[in-house]
């Protein structure tokens, strides 16, 4: 099994194999970040297929020094908010959410409906969040990425990032419970 880099290399040099696998290894985590983002399975699938375009053009300025998968979801992140700019951003509620993949069980179906209930309220506050603080979240929790990838990612640097998911987590926390305050209140 080659390496990331070995197969960039070996794109390079002409070898069209080599670079189906790399889309083969990260299609998946492209696609999921793309969905995450845009919440349309449509869009997503035609911004996969836009990042790997694109990284195909451009492999001659990957640097060998630096994780592809970090490079591949930099592009990702980066087709994401323009496409969600060149849309307007546009989100509509009522549509269904996105999961989050759970594996917690539950021990009735009253604290599983709970907790479906929470994960979605959750999930309204963060997608309700501008794509730029969105985006940190979704590379930190659900890519599961440290404060340094993400800053690679991104090219920003560690404490910019750091900001921003503090910023998040804020805007969240203001969010998700002053809302549960108000319902609380009402019943």
């Amino acid at each position: 099994m080659y390496s990331d880099q070995e197969l960039v290399a070996k794109t390079l040099k002409g070898h069209k194999s080599a670079f189906d696998e790399l889309v083969e290894r990260y299609a998946k985590k492209v696609y999921n970040l793309s969905l995450r983002m845009t919440r349309d399975p449509a869009d997503a699938e035609d911004l996969t297929q836009e990042v790997f375009l694109r990284a195909y053009r451009s492999l001659n300025t990957y640097n060998p020094a630096y994780s592809f998968v970090n490079w591949i979801l930099k592009i990702a992140s980066n087709l994401c908010i323009d496409h969600l700019r060149r849309k307007g951003d546009v989100r509509d509620d009522s549509d269904e959410l996105l999961s989050l993949e759970v594996q917690k069980t539950h021990p009735d179906p009253e604290s599983a409906a709970l907790y479906s209930e929470q994960v979605s309220e959750i999930e309204k506050a963060l997608m309700s969040l501008p794509p730029k603080y969105q985006l940190v979240m979704l590379l930190l929790y659900a890519e599961d990425l440290k404060y340094e990838q993400i800053a690679e990612i991104l090219d920003e640097p560690i404490g910019t990032v750091k900001t921003k998911i503090h910023r998040a987590r804020k805007i969240l926390k203001e969010r998700f419970f002053s809302e549960r305050e108000k319902d609380t209140k009402k019943a």
